[in-house]
């Protein structure tokens, strides 16, 4: 019991430690399509995943997750969201021995701008904008209640005929003092520049996860973006019917938003395969992410482990 308060004491120390640094910067980021959370499953749930960080997803919320999967895992995401705005994330992650894991992750998002001389029905041209990251994760279980991950990451972003490239890191830690009845997480994503100089939307995300069940997850995260925007609080829920059917909802809350924005919900579905991909479990997740002020996102992913 000592050791677990421990653990837990300093988790908060540690949060604290990484908080003094904070500051707020007025103005934008690049690369803003980083801000664009990927995962279907954790979007279900409110956009709370920092601290169940249990599946391949966690390539994108906190890499020090990526010790609590015991298969090969990959996914593929699409995201259909507002103003042709589509948003896209792949990934796999497999351990290389009982302590570590790695992973690699494709992140990106791409829409199109018209331009118009005059005011005329058809555009002039067309101008594609957006970008890409590509980023490698390692993750390193200290003992088996604590583990930490580090990604390093390549940053395209394109904006009409401009490019710019920049590196950044993700970095992350997860506390398990009761084994997988309850997860503290936290992580700083995005510290890094373009070659613009321009900020990126750096990020302190601080979580945790509730386990009364083996078929019941119950999740909270605290998103502190470190340049511009404001802060953000989600909740969110999972439960599992005969491992075979998942129910998932949750609520996000942003100061900078309408309070009707933040209810979102999903459904998840669990399948062994057959005949020669009998040995691989598929797993299909949506999420209705809706929006009272620009309509409905919807998000579709499929995972697999073998």
């Amino acid at each position: 019991m000592k050791k677990r308060l421990l653990i837990i004491l300093l988790f908060i120390a540690a949060t604290a430690a990484w908080s003094i640094e904070i500051h707020e910067k007025a103005g934008t980021t690049a690369a803003a399509f980083l801000k664009i959370d990927s995962g279907t499953r954790p979007m279900a749930m409110g956009g709370a995943f920092t601290g169940l960080a249990n599946d391949i997803n966690t390539l994108f919320w906190n890499p020090a997750g990526l010790t609590s999967i015991e298969f090969r895992e990959f996914s593929a995401m699409q995201n259909f969201s507002i103003a042709d705005i589509n948003s896209q994330a792949i990934g796999y992650a497999q351990r290389l021995n009982q302590k570590m894991a790695f992973g690699i992750g494709f992140q990106g998002a791409f829409t199109q701008i018209e331009y118009r001389a005059q005011p005329t029905d058809k555009p002039d041209d067309l101008a594609t904008v957006g970008g890409f990251a590509t980023g490698l994760t390692l993750a390193y279980e200290l003992i088996p209640e604590i583990s930490i991950g580090g990604t390093a990451k390549l940053i395209h972003q394109r904006l009409s005929v401009e490019n710019s490239l920049g590196f950044a890191g993700d970095f992350g830690m997860v506390l398990r003092p009761m084994g997988d009845l309850m997860g503290l997480g936290m992580s700083l994503q995005h510290f890094g520049l373009l070659d613009t100089e321009e900020d990126l939307p750096m990020t302190a995300r601080a979580g945790i996860s509730f386990a009364p069940l083996n078929e019941l997850s119950v999740v909270g995260d605290v998103n502190y973006p470190l340049v511009g925007d404001f802060p953000s609080v989600h909740a969110g829920l999972e439960y599992w019917f005969y491992d075979l059917v998942a129910f998932r909802i949750g609520y996000s809350l942003n100061q900078g938003e309408n309070l009707q924005n933040g209810l979102t919900t999903g459904i998840g579905l669990r399948r062994d395969g057959r005949s020669s991909l009998i040995n691989t479990n598929f797993q299909f997740d949506y999420a209705l992410v809706p929006s009272a002020d620009i309509g409905n996102a919807h998000r579709i992913a499929i995972l697999g482990r073998f």
